[in-house]
């Protein structure tokens, strides 16, 4: 019969394994998230760049949006 005392001390370091699992995947989850904003504020910015061509306003026209919205899915790729 298992020692009560190797029990409670297995089930502690299996709870602290428990939360160190839990607080990596939270902090990857963080980071992936702060690289993927970062990313989409690029790209944003490459956009406004291409529309402006070096002037303060752009004129956006949808067509670009749908033109990269599809040459960027998979979708459009296989066409």
């Amino acid at each position: 019969m298992p020692d009560a005392s190797a029990s409670n001390h297995y089930n502690a370091l299996k709870a602290q394994i428990g939360e160190l699992l839990a607080e990596g995947r939270r902090q990857a989850a963080k980071s992936v998230n702060t690289i993927l904003v970062q990313t989409y504020w690029r790209i944003g910015h490459h956009i406004v760049e291409f529309e402006q061509q070096g002037q303060d306003r752009a004129e956006y026209g949808v067509a670009l949006i749908d033109r990269l919205a599809c040459d960027l899915t998979l979708h459009c790729l296989d066409n």
